[in-house]
């Protein structure tokens, strides 16, 4: 018999968390979305928008800008260009 390899018990099989076999353990919801609970006090659409990845549009470029006046990482920061949907304005 060959030794126990460390973590493991003599005579037993190693069990799995999760049956790779049983069609359920890889089944999605239709839509996850509607399952999603929101805090209470929260409006549904203000949490969904809040969920939302920032897009940046572009970079505006670093030109004539003294390095000496500002962080370079607040500098670059601040020269990007994000899109402006109407409709997310209020």
């Amino acid at each position: 018999m060959a030794p126990a390899s460390p973590g493991t018990s003599v005579g037993r099989e190693p069990s799995m968390a999760v049956d790779p076999t049983d069609p359920e353990t890889f089944a999605q919801d239709e839509d996850v979305s509607e399952g999603q609970e929101y805090d209470v006090e929260a409006p549904e659409v203000d949490a969904a928008e809040q969920q939302a990845e920032v897009a940046p549009d572009r970079d505006d470029p670093l030109t004539g800008v003294d390095p000496a006046h500002g962080n370079e990482a607040d500098l670059v920061e601040q020269a990007r260009v994000v899109s402006l949907d109407e409709d997310d304005y209020r």
